[in-house]
């Protein structure tokens, strides 16, 4: 390890003193990745954080697996190096410190975002399972990619004084692409990588330039927080089973027009659209991390038939699923139609 590298590395030993013990096998184990799994919440990478860190913007993931009625607290001292900017998504319920003040405390939606000045500290308390993206942006690369847009040698700031949580669905979309790119972690992996990253600052300053609107702007009511919850946490509870708005509607309290028009208008979704995304992050994560057939896997998360789920999966992802999973393990996974699985004895 370069000396440059060692003296970056006691930086964040410092800043992140509970990092699963410093410079674990897990840390090194990823190195290789394009998108890192952070050690600690909002803390860039270590062993990603050297000269590098000055022309490349560093992206890091995070996830947790919340059991029901056990909130997970997690909290970051701000490093003085970076803007911190965090990228929901999945759909989470959190409360969110930022300097000692609450900022959120409900639901959050995909694509939502936080921008957090060098040096800010913020902490949260998550209530239901969450999947981010962290992006690291120094203020000098900041003002560099400021300038080959703008001709302006400026200090840009990327953060409004009021560090509300605000949503956007390109970025989000950006960020589901970036997610996806560790399998791509060869020669030209990092290329697509720091490509995505560049789109997102450049969308981000685009919205402080031309002071575009944080959330979709409401064509009606919104949905009261509690409500949005009370939606949200019913859906959350029945991916499996055949729901619909009639059923979603009831658990709030209100008749299906009413309840349809307010949760758009509050989230940007649809409840049909919200509750497939859903299904499709759930079906994502069995694909991702089990063995399950995908015939089970479209069961298990609300899907009539393995038809439904590959036509869906494909048509809102982009492939199929069984391509999907092979990809993402970077490696050739069997045939898994129904007539294969039936062989094998899934029902």
């Amino acid at each position: 390890m370069s000396r440059q590298s060692q003296d970056a590395s006691s930086v964040l030993r410092a800043a992140c003193p509970d990092a699963a013990g410093g410079f674990g096998a897990n840390l090194w184990a990823s190195e290789s990745s394009v998108v890192q799994v952070e050690e600690r919440w909002r803390c860039p990478p270590f062993s990603a954080v050297d000269a590098a860190a000055a022309d490349r913007i560093l992206a890091g993931s995070w996830s947790e697996d919340v059991p029901a009625g056990e909130p997970r607290e997690v909290s970051s001292v701000g490093d003085e190096r970076f803007y911190t900017v965090g990228i929901a998504l999945s759909a989470t319920t959190l409360k969110f410190q930022h300097d000692g003040k609450i900022i959120c405390d409900g639901p959050v939606m995909p694509g939502s975002i936080q921008i957090t000045k060098p040096g800010e500290s913020v902490k949260a308390f998550y209530a239901s399972p969450c999947r981010v993206i962290h992006l690291f942006i120094s203020p000098d690369l900041l003002s560099r990619r400021y300038d080959e847009a703008a001709g302006q040698l400026v200090r840009p700031d990327l953060a409004d004084q009021d560090p509300r949580i605000f949503r956007d669905v390109a970025v989000e979309r950006l960020a589901l692409a970036l997610q996806d790119a560790n399998p791509l972690a060869d020669t030209f992996g990092r290329m697509y990588a720091d490509s995505i990253c560049d789109a997102i600052v450049a969308r981000l300053l685009a919205r402080r330039t031309d002071v575009m609107p944080a959330w979709p702007v409401a064509r009606g009511a919104s949905l009261p927080r509690w409500r949005l919850r009370r939606a949200i946490d019913f859906i959350e509870a029945n991916l499996a089973n055949p729901i619909g708005l009639a059923e979603v509607a009831a658990s709030t309290g209100l008749t299906r027009m009413h309840f349809a028009a307010q949760f758009r208008s509050t989230t940007g979704y649809s409840p049909h659209t919200y509750l497939l995304r859903r299904r499709l992050e759930h079906a994502q994560m069995l694909l991702r991390s089990s063995e399950f057939s995908v015939l089970n896997v479209a069961l298990s998360c609300g899907f009539s038939s393995h038809a439904h789920f590959t036509a869906v999966f494909k048509r809102m992802i982009g492939e199929p699923p069984n391509a999907w999973r092979a990809r993402m393990r970077g490696a050739r996974l069997p045939d898994d139609s129904p007539s294969h699985a039936a062989q094998r004895g899934v029902p």
